[in-house]
């Protein structure tokens, strides 16, 4: 084999290589956006799900902070009714002796 036949055989050998890796490297980057494509379509479901469990959050925080009022209130009330009680059974108390 002469030498201009080895080059003409390492010349098709290395373009066959280049257009195997060519192809293989094509269907990486096919594989990996269809990778990505799926990722932005997981991320467009999974955000507006976790915007809205964040407002869940934000809804019920705020409403154990008006539960927690309407409890001290409500404590406060008890309290001064008890007072209140107490003043009326010792002037009831009172009235008797």
């Amino acid at each position: 084999m002469s030498d201009s036949e080895r080059i003409e055989k390492l010349v098709e050998f290395n373009a066959k290589a280049i257009q195997a890796l060519t192809e293989r490297t094509n269907e990486f980057i096919q594989s990996n956006a269809r990778a990505i494509q799926a990722l932005t379509d997981l991320s467009s479901s999974i955000l507006p799900r976790i915007d809205e469990m964040q407002r869940q959050m934000v809804n019920t925080q705020r409403q154990m902070i008006d539960n927690q009022r309407r409890i001290d209130d409500n404590t406060a009330d008890i309290r001064e009714l008890t007072l209140e009680n107490q003043r009326i059974l010792k002037y009831l108390e009172s009235g008797k002796k």
